[in-house]
């Protein structure tokens, strides 16, 4: 081992930082009167009086600079929601963050009978053991914790075997979740204070889920993964082939709808599907491939020219809204013949591969008409949905989004 150069000056006496309420100044004299004795230099403020931001930078840069920090606890404290001694025992805290786990930096100390367990204390106070020194008066044991600090000695970690009883029994009753102390703005930090503004609502939600019963946490759990499972699992319309339809498409599709003719001519009906397919690329099902749903031209048995443009605006509308929506997975019927008779869509349904074919049909006298608008399964012919909506005054686009809706809603069993 080196020895030591008697040309070397002395080495400076290891620093204590005093954190103390106002109200416990006496007691907090007698520890500081005391520590030098015992070979540390003690850091502590008597010039709060002075205020200002020197101030608070002298005493940001005493714990920056501090060996060893020591926060003076009592019922005063546990009393004070607020005061600038929180704020030295969040610094300190911050500090603790770029130490070693084993490395003694904080030593709190009990001037009274205050328990340690739900102490309004920081989380990391309550991870060392703690000193008690009634009104400050400095106790044997004390003094050979100070000397052997003074040394360069520091002090091992506790185990939960090497705790006197009194210690073990506090730390096993301490509560194992608290929730974080709202944020305090200091001077300088205004974009640390609202960001930790914003964590703290889930930091502090996050605390709440942790402190129910382990077996109330796994249901949550287990609940949320078959929640995920089922929206994984649901029909044709909710899986990655659903869009959103953007303004100009809805625009291009109300151009495309006021100009159908509203015939059940099988070319005008083919003409359709093609505008479809130019002005949306990709929208329509491809050629020998099966498609989920098949549409037929909504039809009148009426010779009235309002009831035959509302039936072709609607399914222009919602033959279009379907084909963006569920891109590729939906297919027209162009055949005249299906579009009255439901048996004639299901069997034209079945040979196209489809698994549901939606119809519409204009109904009722003149002043009294509606549509009616169905979505059947090609399996066994089941109504899977329906909707009757007033002739007077219909909106296609407005049914086409509600048809759209429904078909979104199904499940692909």
């Amino acid at each position: 081992m080196a020895t030591p150069d008697p040309a070397d000056p002395p080495r400076a006496p290891f620093t204590v930082f005093l954190s103390y309420a106002s109200e416990d100044r006496e007691a907090t004299q007698a520890i500081r009167d005391a520590l030098p004795g015992y070979g540390l230099e003690v850091w502590y403020d008597e010039s709060a009086l002075e205020g200002g931001d020197a101030w608070d930078q002298k005493i940001r840069r005493q714990i920056r600079e501090c060996d060893f920090f020591m926060p003076l606890i009592s019922a005063r404290t546990e009393t004070r929601h607020e005061g600038y001694f929180r704020r030295e025992w969040r610094l300190a805290v911050e500090r603790t963050l770029d130490m070693a786990d084993d490395h003694t930096f904080l030593l709190p100390v009990v001037i009274d009978d205050t328990a340690q367990a739900g102490a309004r204390v920081p989380d990391k106070f309550l991870a060392v053991q703690w000193t008690r020194l009634p009104v400050g008066q400095p106790t044997a044991a004390f003094e050979a914790l100070c000397r052997r600090l003074a040394a360069g000695q520091g002090i091992a970690p506790p185990s939960g075997k090497e705790l006197p009883p009194q210690a073990r029994a506090e730390r096993a009753s301490r509560p194992t979740h608290r929730y974080p102390d709202f944020p305090r703005e200091e001077p300088g930090q205004k974009v640390r204070f609202w960001a930790l503004t914003i964590a703290w609502p889930f930091q502090s939600a996050w605390v709440f889920f942790n402190s129910f019963p382990k077996w109330v946490r796994i249901g949550l759990y287990l609940w949320l993964i078959v929640a995920l499972l089922s929206k994984g699992c649901t029909g044709w319309g909710t899986d990655e082939h659903a869009r959103r339809i953007t303004p100009e498409q809805t625009r291009k599709l109300k151009q495309i709808s006021d100009d159908y003719p509203g015939s059940l001519n099988e070319a005008d009906v083919a003409k359709l599907g093609v505008q479809i397919a130019q002005q949306f690329a990709g929208t329509a099902a491809k050629e020998g491939e099966a498609a989920a749903l098949m549409v037929v031209p909504f039809s009148t048995g009426q010779s009235d020219p309002a009831a035959r443009k509302l039936a072709g605006t609607t399914f222009a509308q919602v033959y279009g809204r379907l084909a963006i929506s569920h891109h590729g997975r939906v297919t027209l019927a162009t055949q005249p013949q299906s579009a009255a008779d439901a048996s004639s869509a299901l069997d034209l349904g079945r040979a196209r591969h489809a698994k549901y074919v939606l119809t519409g049909t204009v109904e009722g006298e003149p002043g009294s008409q509606s549509l009616a608008v169905k979505l059947l399964s090609v399996a066994d012919g089941t109504v899977l949905w329906t909707k009757s909506y007033p002739a007077s005054g219909a909106d296609p686009a407005t049914i086409a989004a509600d048809v759209d809706s429904a078909v979104l809603s199904l499940d692909d069993d």
